[in-house]
C-alpha cells in the first residue's frame, strides 16, 4: 500500500512554483511506482510550451477550462472539468 496527501507535498522542494503554474508533485519516479503525479494549477489567461521528449503526459481538467494545442498539427482541444487530454 502507498498512501500520500498533498499536504505531504506542500512547502517541500516537490511543491515548484513559476509565474504561469503551481505543481505539486505528490509521486515521482524515486516513488518506485512507474509513473508520476502531479497536481498543478495554472494561472488564468497565461500560455505554456511544454514539450515533453522522455514521457507522455495526460492532463484532467478538474475546475475552470483551458486549452491544450498538438503544436505539430496546429489541432486544439478544450479543457473542462472532467476532461482529459
Amino acid at each position: 500500500m502507498f498512501v500520500k496527501t498533498l499536504s505531504d507535498t506542500l512547502g517541500t522542494a516537490d511543491h515548484v512554483t513559476g509565474d504561469a503554474f503551481e505543481s505539486r508533485r505528490v509521486l515521482l519516479a524515486r516513488d518506485g511506482l512507474g509513473y508520476s503525479f502531479h497536481d498543478t494549477l495554472i494561472k488564468a489567461g497565461s500560455t505554456q510550451h511544454l514539450e515533453y521528449k522522455n514521457h507522455v503526459e495526460a492532463n484532467y481538467c478538474i475546475a475552470g477550462e483551458g486549452e491544450v494545442e498538438e503544436v505539430a498539427t496546429g489541432r486544439t482541444w478544450p479543457l473542462t472539468p472532467g476532461t482529459m487530454g
